[in-house]
């Protein structure tokens, strides 16, 4: 029903979290919707652009959104194609979700980005929620393909908190003080691959990190090696996501 839809969409989003069978709100949900929020209507593009790196990035609780986003690398995006693929990848994970419900959870996640086929009620364009980011689109009935390149709404707060986030949830990352521009760019759950950017937009927000993080995160490229490293171990994410709404 629509109070357990909210809250499954309020987990996803790491708006609630779940604390002794007590829900409360989030630090980010009281950063973005509290008192004085920076967002408290969600009318900005930037909370747009984090709900997308909550969905496919972190994915807690969406791995049609995981999958979706970084696990594919084909030019075209059929439909009976995905459906096939996603019930493989649910195997592998020893789901045993059905083939009817993985295809619902499938046009769910589609119609977040792009409308629905046919002929579209403003009821069903509403669903389309993230499709101001322009990051999937339908090219005809049955087929999408990814917008790679340069994402000009993305803000470069919300790429950095991305950049962080996926620097602490990676086993092999998170101990290291540096962090390669090829697993920036290309790991799963990475800022390139969640926001299908191309390598020559990556490393030009990697270019900024110095400034922009007041010399917290430095950005090298010389001889060859190209990587981020951490000046300072105690840099906080949410601080760098205030910055998105600047």
């Amino acid at each position: 029903n629509m109070v357990q839809s909210i809250n499954h969409w309020a987990l996803a989003s790491d708006f609630i979290e779940d604390s002794n069978n007590t829900y409360k709100a989030t630090s980010i949900a009281d950063l973005l919707f509290g008192n004085n929020g920076l967002d408290t209507y969600q009318e900005t593009i930037a909370t747009s652009w984090l709900i997308h790196w909550k969905l496919a990035g972190e994915a807690r609780k969406t791995t049609t959104w995981y999958w979706l986003f970084n696990k594919l690398t084909n030019p075209i995006l059929e439909k009976e194609f995905l459906i096939k693929n996603l019930f493989s990848f649910a195997e592998k994970l020893q789901s045993k979700t059905s083939l009817t419900t993985l295809r619902r959870d499938l046009d769910c996640c589609l119609r977040s980005y792009v409308p629905s086929e046919g002929n579209v009620t403003p009821e069903e364009l509403s669903e389309s929620v993230l499709g101001d980011l322009g990051i999937l689109r339908q090219i005809s009935r049955g087929k999408y393909e990814f917008v790679r390149g340069e994402k000009d709404s993305l803000p470069q707060g919300i790429f950095v908190y991305a950049l962080l986030k996926f620097w602490e949830m990676h086993s092999r990352f998170s101990g290291q003080e540096s962090l390669s521009f090829s697993a920036i760019a290309h790991e799963d759950r990475s800022p390139g691959r969640v926001f299908k950017l191309d390598e020559a937009s990556i490393a030009e927000r990697l270019s900024q990190l110095e400034d922009f993080t007041q010399g917290k995160l430095i950005w090298t490229d010389s001889q060859g090696i190209r990587t981020v490293s951490r000046r300072d171990n105690m840099i906080n994410p949410d601080a760098i996501l205030r910055l998105a709404y600047e």
